[in-house]
């Protein structure tokens, strides 16, 4: 796979859920890292060149926007889902600095558009 291609850490403890979103990522032209906690997260995001991030707010080690906060050098894009969309869950990952919030279960067409203006790619 050609290093031109976006790579996206995909971070979420369920394996289902992180088995959909690398394989319906990967299909769409980007490439794929999966980390199952914050701390396998953070590893990740200091090993590698990340271009975007996309977390679950439930992790087993901790909240996903708290380690959004936390980051220092924050990927291009940087993507919340989680199973609540009300305005105060939005503000709060908007204010640990996220670009976006999608509500699980997560619509990959809409996350892949939003990954796509986020990092100034064509949809």
């Amino acid at each position: 796979m050609s290093a031109d291609l976006p790579m996206v850490l995909v971070l979420d403890d369920d394996d289902d859920t992180a088995a959909l979103l690398g394989m319906a990522l990967r299909r769409r032209g980007f490439r794929v890292v999966v980390a199952r906690s914050c701390e396998e997260g953070r590893a990740r995001l200091a090993d590698s060149a990340v271009d975007a991030l996309v977390t679950d707010v439930s992790l087993p080690d901790g909240s996903g926007i708290e380690l959004v906060a936390s980051i220092e050098d924050r990927p291009r894009a940087v993507i919340v889902v989680s199973g609540f969309g009300g305005d105060d869950d939005r503000e709060k990952s908007r204010a640990a600095g996220a670009h976006a919030h999608l509500v699980k279960p997560v619509d990959v067409a809409r996350l892949v558009s939003t990954l796509n203006e986020l990092l100034g790619r064509p949809s």
